[in-house]
Order: C-alpha cells, then structure tokens, then sequence
C-alpha cells in the first residue's frame, strides 16, 4: 500500500472540469509548515478545526477517536492550552467543525454525523458558547453544549465530514462524503430556540467539479469532487473552501476555492457556474480532514493521521495593505460582531470594518 501511494503521489494532479470547463489552478496562495502535533496522547485522528475568535492565537481541534472533549493549542502544535469537557453524552463519531458567529456571541459548531456505513440515521449539529482560553488558570473547562438534530429531505441516511458556518446569513452548510460519486450540499439556518425537534435539512446543489480520472482499480469511474472531507467560510462570508482527500490515489486531492459573489448567499455561489479555483499549493496529506479560516488571507490544514504526528500547515496570499494592520501586530483579530447587519472586526482598539477601516 505504502509502495502504491508514494507511486500515485510523483504524479501531478489531475485537471479539475467544472461543468466541462477545465480549471485554472489558482497560483496565489503559498503553504508552509508552521508546527507539528506533537500531543497525540491528547488527541488522536484530527477531523476538525477552528481558529479562536475569543482568545487569538489558537485553534480548536476535534477528534473522531477520543473521547469526546476537544482542545486548543496553538499553530505550532506542541503545547495543549486548554481542554474543554462536556456535561452531556454526545453522539460519536465526530468529523468536522467550525466556529461563528450569532447574535454578537462566538460559537462552535460540531458535525456529530459520520456514518460510513450510512446505516445509523442519528445526526445533529453540537454548538455551545466558545469558551476563553487561559492555559494557565483554566487548563480544564466544562460546559454544557446543545445539539440540533436533523433528517436529510430525502429520506434517506447519509455520510457527511463536512461542517460550515457562514457569519453572514447565519446559516449552517452541511456536505455529504460519497465515493465514486457527486457529493451533496445541504444547509439549515442556525436559532438558539429549535430545542429537541428534529429539523429536515434544504437540499442545496450537487457539487459541480468533476475529474476525468478514469477508472480506478475496482473498475468504478471517478465521478466528481467525492470523498469531501472538510469545508469552511471565511470570517466575512466571501470565500469558500472545500477540500477532499483519496488515500488510494494519492494526487486526486483538492482544495477548492469558491468566491463569492456581491448580495449572493452561499447556497448562491455554490450553485452559479462561476467556476471555482483549486489551490495549486495543497500537496496531499493522509487522512487529510481538517481545514479552518483565520482570515481572508490565511488559513490551516492538518491531518487525521494517528501514525504519527501531523503537521500543521499555514497557508498565505499577499494581505492588502488595509486589512494587513488589522489581521497581524497590535491589530490582532479578537472576535467578530454582527452590527447593523455588518459583520466586523472586535479587538482591544475598537471595532473595524472587513477592509480595515475604524469604526468610530
């Protein structure tokens, strides 16, 4: 298997087609590795991310394996600073997550919804209040987390690893995880006040890519973007990235980038035939799952590997020079706010817009 995968990964990458366009490889982007995840033993197999909008510095990981908690360490990876329990049994089988943004407070969101097999049909979303992170006084946090259940409108049982929230409208996204075949995206507005009714989700448009991969070793055609593992929206709602990974063949890994449109909703940009553009940076990771904004101008992955400890990667474009004050320094990004239907920036100097500029 090793020998097979190191095979399949000298290859370039396949072109993506999308809606029988070939895609143009987005070339902006830069990756680097800025940490490892040397704390395995509290951890094992990462399938969720998320960057910190109360405590900057530091991402919220999530496992499919543990038991269920989740922790924070910063983007070198090597030192847990804190670890939140849960004063309730939640669903196993745990495979992304994602943070936002509700009525000026900071949530996490948790896909409880793996299910491989797609024999189980028990499928919620977890959120609770994220919680601040002080590693020296408050190592351990418990809070007590609520859950949205949901049906898919079909009626059938479906597999998903994919979790996103847009700070915008205010709505979830949820990507469903198929092999050899077009992946799904469904969505449902997030309230505080759906309680223990179970909701049905929205069908919102198969995903468009398909690969002229040909055919794999069992004879099934490679048949669009499958095997979606891990999805996010930028803090402001403008950019989208949704990525995949295919252990069997190593080179058929993407992350997608979707931008979107002036008044359009995420549901919108998906749908549209504007094509989307796959990151020419991204090199394959096994088990690769996790992947998380922290702004319009930097993002990280890392992988579900319990082989080993996995690398944290960093990824950049080049900052505008009014959004440059703002995202790095003494402008630190603290939280984001909705007000006035603006979603903006909180820090310890005030409020700024998307682009940088003081709120007065």
């Amino acid at each position: 298997m090793a020998a097979l995968l190191w095979a399949a990964a000298a290859y370039a990458a396949p072109a993506l087609v999308y809606y029988g366009d070939t895609l143009e490889w987005n070339t902006e982007w830069k990756r680097s590795q800025c940490g490892t995840l040397d704390i395995k033993e509290n951890i094992i197999e990462v399938s969720g991310i998320a960057c910190s909008r109360v405590t900057p510095g530091y991402i919220w990981m999530q496992s499919d394996e543990t038991e269920k908690y989740i922790i924070a360490t910063t983007d070198k990876g090597d030192k847990r600073a804190c670890k939140v329990k849960f004063t309730k049994t939640i669903r196993w089988d745990w495979e992304d997550m994602s943070g936002g943004v509700y009525n000026d407070t900071n949530y996490l969101f948790i896909g409880a919804f793996g299910d491989n097999e797609e024999t189980d049909g028990e499928y919620s979303v977890v959120y609770f209040q994220e919680p601040a992170i002080d590693p020296v006084n408050t190592p351990e946090i418990t809070v007590t987390p609520q859950r949205i259940k949901y049906v898919y409108p079909d009626g059938k049982k479906h597999n998903s690893e994919a979790l996103m929230y847009d700070n915008v409208d205010q709505v979830i996204y949820i990507i469903t995880k198929v092999y050899y075949n077009v992946c799904q995206v469904f969505s449902m507005p997030f309230r505080l006040d759906y309680g223990d009714e179970t909701q049905t989700l929205t069908y919102v448009c198969d995903l468009g890519v398909r690969s002229d991969l040909g055919e794999h070793s069992q004879n099934k055609p490679y048949k669009g973007f499958h095997l979606v593992t891990g999805a996010d929206i930028s803090p402001d709602g403008k950019y989208i990235l949704i990525k995949n990974h295919n252990n069997i063949v190593a080179a058929y890994s993407w992350i997608l980038l979707f931008t979107r449109g002036e008044g359009e909703s995420v549901a919108e940009t998906l749908q549209r035939e504007r094509h989307p553009e796959p990151l020419k940076c991204y090199n394959y990771e096994w088990q690769g799952e996790a992947i998380c904004w922290l702004n319009n101008y930097t993002f990280y992955t890392t992988s579900d590997a319990d082989d080993g400890n996995p690398p944290i990667y960093i990824y950049r474009k080049p900052y505008p020079e009014a959004v440059e004050t703002v995202a790095d320094g003494k402008q630190a990004l603290a939280s984001k706010v909705l007000s006035d239907g603006r979603l903006l920036i909180r820090n310890a100097s005030g409020l700024y817009t998307l682009d940088g500029r003081k709120v007065e």
